[in-house]
């Protein structure tokens, strides 16, 4: 159960001074402003005292009744808030939420975002419902994160491309509006294909996540008349002899690049994304295997110890390789595979972009990045 307390921001000074309302519920808390100032004089603060947490009933305070009857109204809405939201949602809110939900309840903001998409997303970007995955109920990846604040900000400059004025009703929100901000993603932005489908997909669980919170958004969202972009990578891969030619690659004089090399190299035999990966400790090693908790999916997963990642363990001592950042692993592996023979052959790749289909020829190892490692 929660508890609510009002304490006083400074309760030494010799001068009015806000008065915080604190919501405290499990490992969570809330410091929500009153509004209200008091000189600490007029203040209840111990627990000895009647008016505990309340206004002194003192001449000196004329105001006390309506001081205190404001206080007393607030604490009844957050108790009712706090009691809803936990009925309709199933669980208690978080800090972010709560937020929400009392300045709604205490009409300090509009209900703006029950009938305004941007303002709906801004909520879910703000405040801590964007940390869970509203069908898995399990916490999103950072980078699920990221792109959700730039749907939004791409969305708020359709919008004023378009000429729409600054607010998105949810019953406008049709086949004709998003097949018009796939348009402007693709001409305007000159984005890819693929990055295109993402964002779209992006907007679409907006959609539905509004519909689930009750809110009325236009069906034709959902119209086979939207057709989401999608075209299939034309990504590099490296077998197994080019993986060994790597492994087999004389890099003691040049230790970034061999450290680079043996992320590389463990990253390829685990499948491991780039998070995990630089995560990855000896107490994930059990026997022959490797376990550990998935970070963008939250699942444990079980891998096979490849005898490539046991002697690299054993080369740092039973330890994996000191991590690098991503922008920098992504140029030490280019020079890496720049050094192997094996990597020089041509390669004709292609992407969608703009609505442009671009093909070009690189060697091989112009193409390495991190993520090959998980191709």
């Amino acid at each position: 159960m929660p508890k609510f307390n009002f304490n006083l921001r400074d309760a030494a000074a010799d001068h009015d001074t806000p008065v915080n309302f604190i919501i405290r519920w499990g490992n969570r808390r809330l410091v929500y402003s009153t509004n209200e100032t008091i000189e600490p004089t007029h203040w209840c603060g111990s627990p000895s005292q009647r008016n505990h947490q309340r206004a002194k009933e003192t001449r000196a305070f004329p105001e006390h009744p309506e001081f205190n009857a404001r206080l007393d109204s607030l604490l009844s809405i957050a108790k009712a808030a706090f009691r809803q939201y936990s009925l309709d949602h199933g669980r208690d809110p978080e800090p972010g939420e709560l937020k929400i939900v009392l300045d709604i309840a205490t009409g300090r903001v509009s209900d703006r975002h029950r009938t305004d998409l941007l303002a709906y997303i801004a909520d879910f970007v703000s405040c801590t419902s964007g940390n869970i995955n509203p069908h898995t109920g399990k916490t999103m990846h950072a980078t699920v994160h990221g792109r959700n604040r730039i749907v939004l900000r791409y969305l708020q400059e359709f919008v004023n491309a378009s000429r729409k004025g600054s607010r998105i009703p949810f019953t406008s929100v049709d086949a004709g509006f998003i097949n018009g901000f796939s348009t402007f993603l693709t001409k305007r932005k000159g984005l890819a294909m693929n990055t295109v489908g993402k964002y779209l997909r992006a907007l679409r669980m907006f959609l539905n996540t509004a519909v689930e919170d009750g809110i009325e958004v236009s069906k034709s969202f959902r119209s086979r008349r939207i057709t989401i972009p999608e075209e299939r990578t034309e990504q590099i891969y490296l077998t197994e002899e080019e993986l060994t030619d790597v492994y087999h690659l004389d890099l003691v004089q040049q230790p970034r690049l061999d450290r680079a090399r043996d992320l590389f190299l463990v990253g390829a035999w685990t499948g491991l994304r780039f998070g995990d990966l630089s995560s990855l400790k000896a107490a994930h090693v059990e026997g022959n295997r490797i376990r550990i908790r998935a970070s963008k999916t939250g699942r444990s997963v079980v891998i096979p110890l490849h005898p490539v990642v046991r002697n690299v363990l054993q080369k740092y001592r039973g330890e994996m390789p000191p991590s690098l950042s991503n922008q920098k692993l992504n140029e030490y592996v280019k020079e890496v595979a720049q050094q192997v023979p094996s990597l020089h052959g041509r390669c004709v790749t292609g992407i969608t972009r703009g609505g442009v289909r671009d093909e070009a020829a690189h060697e091989k190892w112009e193409l390495v990045t991190s993520h090959t490692a998980r191709l």
